[in-house]
């Protein structure tokens, strides 16, 4: 009888002869003795993937495929005490009274400061006129009374803005408009 070589990885003998099969991955008849588990991470460790492999197509398993280990949240504080010295370092306001219900005309040195505060007893609307160069300020009102305190830019009465009372504001200016970025 005869023994037909079926390719390279069969290796076949008259006395002994032995199963072949085909290898999933190459495709090629190889010893079925030699065929072996393709395996892969998947989830926390190693699976077989269902593949019977020979030994020279096999393909180690690459760790990249696990599930990440992500470790948990660090236990929370029971009853925390926060550090008093970062609540005292604020941004210092520039405080400007503007009671009454005469116009405010702010300079540039006084608009540099970027941190207003507006306090007082207002009599009549106030309008606060900003000098047009390009800023992003914030404004807090804390102005009384039954009138309206707002910011524009100096001559150009279609940028005004309403100031709300106790809120604090910041406001964009693009020497030409004035954008309000962020009620708080």
């Amino acid at each position: 009888m005869r023994v037909r070589n079926h390719g390279k990885y069969t290796k076949m003998s008259m006395t002994n002869p032995r199963g072949i099969a085909r290898c999933d991955y190459s495709g090629l008849m190889v010893q079925h003795a030699l065929l072996k588990d393709q395996m892969a991470y998947r989830g926390q460790g190693l699976v077989k993937t269902g593949y019977k492999v020979h030994p020279k197509f096999y393909d180690q398993p690459n760790p990249q495929d696990l599930t990440p280990l992500i470790k948990p949240d660090p236990t929370p504080l029971i009853n925390p005490r926060p550090d008093s010295q970062i609540d005292v370092i604020q941004p210092s306001f520039l405080i400007l009274d503007v009671s009454g219900d005469m116009d405010v005309t702010l300079t540039v040195d006084q608009f540099e400061n970027n941190n207003f505060l507006f306090n007082g007893i207002l009599t009549g609307n106030v309008v606060i006129s900003l000098p047009a160069t390009f800023n992003e300020f914030f404004v807090l009102n804390a102005t009384t009374g039954l009138f309206t305190l707002s910011v524009q830019i100096i001559n150009n009465y279609a940028s005004r803005i309403e100031l709300i009372n106790q809120q604090k504001m910041l406001i964009s200016n693009d020497s030409v408009n004035l954008k309000i970025i962020n009620p708080n």
